[in-house]
């Protein structure tokens, strides 16, 4: 039979997994971005990397991970704007900060756990938690950096952890 404590360790192991690694670019953000284009007057041919993309006003939808260049065409007159990728730093630090927090507390704990064990005393007994809290603490650790690691990975490599920049097109045409 297992002690009692062993079932709300694993408990509380559980939920610091579960927290730990959602991501915040993969939950809040989708790997194409939405520009808007307009002009004025409206009605300008759009290119987005030398491919006909529609007239204004429209929205296109791309890659955040690439640089884009959008030609804007009205008549005999063009602009040429480019958007340039750049991590959104706002979900780098959203996906990075918990895991390292957690592995920052969860090493305070491990390194201010007494090294001493409690001796029985009078009709009290307390028993040795130390193990079960550097346990937990190791386990902490582990998790903290390792969903720091993961969440990095996965909005990195999926383009989720960048933005186009400017993220609106504006033309006007004399």
């Amino acid at each position: 039979m297992q002690p009692t404590f062993v079932r709300p360790f694993w408990s509380i192991v559980v939920v610091m997994l579960a927290v730990a690694l959602g991501g915040c670019a993969t939950l809040f953000s989708r790997p194409l971005q939405q520009v808007p284009v307009a002009s004025a007057p409206p009605g300008a041919e759009v290119f987005v990397d030398g491919t006909l993309a529609g007239r204004t006003p429209l929205t296109l939808e791309l890659e955040r991970h690439s640089e884009h260049e959008v030609l804007v065409r009205l008549g005999d007159r063009e602009l040429t704007v480019t958007l340039r990728s750049g991590l959104d730093t706002a979900f780098v630090a959203l996906d990075v900060a918990p895991g390292l927090i957690m592995a920052g507390v969860s090493a305070l704990v491990l390194f201010n756990s007494p090294d001493r064990t409690f001796e029985p005393s009078g009709p009290m007994y307390l028993p040795d938690i130390n193990p079960l809290i550097r346990s937990a603490a190791g386990i902490g650790i582990a998790i903290g950096l390792g969903s720091a690691a993961v969440k990095a990975g996965v909005d990195a490599s999926s383009g989720r952890w960048y933005r186009l920049r400017p993220g609106e097109v504006l033309v006007v045409f004399d």
